[in-house]
């Protein structure tokens, strides 16, 4: 047999193929989650949620984290399948497994046999946008209403989040047309403790400073 030598990539062909080698890597390859699972490294408001989120459904570490890495968007998508995982009585796994092979949100309900009106439990009337469409859409369709992914992941957070902000899910979704993040409210109400932290760390290493200097206007 002859022995053939294959020829060397060019510039061109190597930088495609580091380029399909990125596309290909899980985008959140090498991120740390420990926010998700311990309140002490949180620091934004949109990982307070989620860690509020991971507490109340009540999953360790070993058994999440491996599910991570399957999610297009952990911030986005994990609320989601946890809600999911909750409503159907199916593993976490196989909720993250129905998302990574492409299926919408919408598919995923009914493939579980979840009605996609639990989203708008407490929501009884129009809200307005940026959910009113939506919500005028299921109310003419109850059982075969598709809802877009973005739609029903902020209606999942709504329905998650209320308790905390302690708004109902038709004040949440009010709030939402005006603008406010679920997120955010919930922080409004609960406080940022990461805050609290960051003032009595630098309190307690100044130099020749009194104590009450922790307490600036920046606090």
């Amino acid at each position: 047999m002859a022995n053939l030598k294959r020829p060397i990539p060019g510039p061109a062909v190597l930088g495609l193929m580091a380029a399909l080698l990125a596309v290909a890597s899980p985008a959140h390859a090498g991120t740390s989650f420990d926010f998700l699972f311990s309140m002490s490294s949180v620091g934004d408001d949109n990982q307070m949620f989620l860690n509020l989120t991971v507490s109340r459904y009540g999953y360790e570490r070993a058994e999440l984290e491996p599910v991570l890495p399957r999610l297009r968007s952990v911030e986005v998508d994990l609320p989601v399948v946890l809600f999911l995982a909750r409503k159907s009585g199916e593993p976490v796994e196989v909720i993250a497994g129905l998302r990574s092979r492409g299926f919408g949100w919408s598919v995923i309900f009914q493939k579980l046999e979840v009605p996609v009106g639990i989203l708008f439990t407490g929501i009884d009337s129009d809200p307005g946008p940026p959910y009113g469409k939506a919500w005028g859409y299921w109310k003419k369709n109850p059982r075969s209403a598709r809802l877009a992914d973005g739609d029903i992941a902020d209606l999942v957070q709504i329905q998650i989040g209320s308790r905390w902000a302690r708004l109902t899910p038709f004040e949440m979704a009010r709030a939402r047309g005006q603008g406010k993040k679920v997120a955010v409210l919930v922080a409004d109400h609960k406080g940022r403790p990461w805050h609290a932290s960051k003032a009595e760390h630098a309190g307690g290493h100044g130099k020749g400073k009194g104590k009450s200097k922790a307490h600036g206007p920046k606090d």
